[in-house]
């Protein structure tokens, strides 16, 4: 599943987490803050990806956005999130189990410096 369907700015409006959302949440993310600004991006970012799919003009605002983000319940933002994580798009984020086997450690740092 990459999308749902919430209540935000007074009706239901779906959020549709593809490629296209992950760029455009991966460019509003203060990284400087990631905690306090992921519901922001994520939210904005399905919203404007799920526009752009059905081919409608999504014309409000991050500002805007945000406001209405700050009224919805913390379950309804967790659930969003739950969403995304499903995604092919954030599973192809995630380390890859030989990637994690290349991790570099102290003893196989030490080992590339002899």
């Amino acid at each position: 599943m990459s999308d749902i369907k919430i209540d935000i700015g007074g009706k239901e409006r779906g959020l549709k987490f593809n490629q296209g959302a992950l760029v455009t949440f991966q460019g509003k993310i203060d990284p400087e803050n990631i905690a306090a600004t992921t519901g922001y991006a994520l939210i904005w970012a399905g919203l404007k990806s799920n526009a752009y799919v059905k081919g409608e003009e999504f014309t409000e605002t991050f500002e805007t956005v945000c406001d209405w983000v700050d009224e919805l319940k913390p379950e309804i933002v967790l659930e969003v999130i739950k969403v995304f994580q499903e995604t092919q798009a954030f599973k192809n984020l995630l380390p890859k189990e030989d990637d994690k086997k290349k991790l570099v450690t102290k003893s196989t740092k030490r080992n590339a410096l002899k």
